[in-house]
């Protein structure tokens, strides 16, 4: 998921048409999520994931994940162990299953990190960047699930269902896709999560082949608990 030029030529023509309204400041920055999506979200996920790697708002590239083992050589998917990472900016702070790759396709006033499970099986994506005019809030979750399904649309079979608005004010959408693995086609599931901080929007992408996201989701939200944010920092 990277909002890239295009997550960027995404969010203008949504101001122009009306799907948000610009109010006061305008801020800088742009962008597959890549997951297994892969992560391509920078308005990017996510990752989100692509069956071959995954990318941010600029859907660019999917979060699919590329897989690098052949299924019948692949071990188990588990998270056994969390390990802390932190940007080098200071922005971003977050545990991390061990032993996964990370891909980083930021860019200029964008932040798009991606890690995929080794098999390409599982991916979480973080997407932070500064949309180019304010959106109001009542607009949010429209404006949100634009851009999920630009980022993940390219998926095989994706479908997404409508936000939802948790009580501590994020948005959350649950998606689904068709990723391959080795020569077998599984499906994959996942949650992408919208929050504001100060003028800044972090999604957070992770996802799961199945039946395996059920069995992880535990650790994707010990993960989503442990991000800390430093949204009084420049992206840089």
């Amino acid at each position: 998921m990277f909002l890239s030029r295009r997550l960027s030529i995404l969010l203008l023509t949504a101001i122009a048409t009306g799907l948000f309204t610009a109010c006061g400041n305008s801020g800088a920055g742009n962008s597959n999520f890549s997951m297994p999506a892969n992560d391509t979200t920078k308005v990017s996920p996510t990752p989100i994931p692509t069956t071959t790697a995954t990318s941010s708002p600029s859907p660019n590239s999917s979060p699919s994940p590329k897989p690098e083992l052949a299924p019948i050589n692949l071990p188990e998917l588990q998270i056994k162990a969390l390990e802390p990472y932190k940007h080098r900016s200071g922005l971003l702070e977050t545990d991390i299953p061990k032993g996964w790759k990370l891909i980083d396709k930021s860019q200029t006033g964008e932040l798009l990190l991606t890690w995929n499970e080794q098999g390409g099986r599982a991916t979480i994506s973080v997407n932070i960047f500064v949309p180019p005019s304010e959106i109001p809030e009542n607009r949010l979750s429209d404006v949100f699930a634009v851009i999920v399904k630009e980022m993940y649309n390219n998926q095989t079979d994706f479908e997404m269902k409508a936000p939802v608005t948790e009580a501590a004010g994020n948005i959350v959408i649950e998606w689904t896709s068709t990723v391959t693995v080795g020569n077998k086609k599984i499906k994959f599931q996942a949650n992408s999560k919208l929050q504001r901080r100060n003028n800044k929007l972090i999604i957070l992408t992770f996802g799961a082949i199945e039946p395996k996201f059920a069995e992880l989701k535990d650790y994707f939200f010990k993960i989503s608990n442990s991000q800390v944010v430093n949204a009084d920092l420049a992206i840089p």
